[in-house]
């Protein structure tokens, strides 16, 4: 009787076995068709997609544009590097500012330095550094919200 039950046991794991492989046959085919079927939905749409600036450059569809392409990035050149603004008010307002007064906000906010390191590259004190920073900060706010209210 203990034999019996073992291979009525066998048999039942070689069904659930059998089983767990259809399943998992079914689930890498329904993966499969679902990579397919994504990659077959993205070519289309490259086919179909074409950039906004290459859309303006044509003439003959300017007319159903009622914005136009804006100014990619102001770009400052700081210590021998480019420093690259993506936000227009805040690139205007930097080039407003005299070249020592940038170079200060530039290596305080982007190069992360410190005002003893500034001080050092601009050979001027810390303290100057800390005070012009503030002016300047000052003076962008204003011109920040001046534009803000246009």
């Amino acid at each position: 009787m203990g034999s019996v039950s073992r291979v009525s046991f066998k048999k039942k794991g070689a069904t659930v076995l059998g089983c767990q492989e259809q399943f998992d046959s079914f689930c890498k085919k329904i993966l499969k068709n679902h990579v397919r079927n994504y990659e077959k939905k993205l070519r289309r749409n490259q086919s179909r997609e074409c950039f906004y600036e290459d859309v303006y450059k044509d003439y003959r569809l300017r007319q159903y544009f009622s914005v136009t392409p804006h100014q990619e990035a102001y770009i400052f050149k700081v210590m021998n590097m480019e420093v690259m603004v993506n936000d227009f008010f805040l690139g205007a307002a930097l080039e407003k500012l005299d070249d020592d007064q940038r170079d200060i906000v530039l290596l305080s906010y982007f190069f992360e330095m410190t005002d003893k390191e500034i001080a050092e590259y601009l050979n001027l004190i810390r303290r100057t550094v800390s005070y012009r920073r503030t002016s300047i900060l000052k003076q962008l706010k204003k011109t920040l919200e001046a534009r803000a209210d246009e």
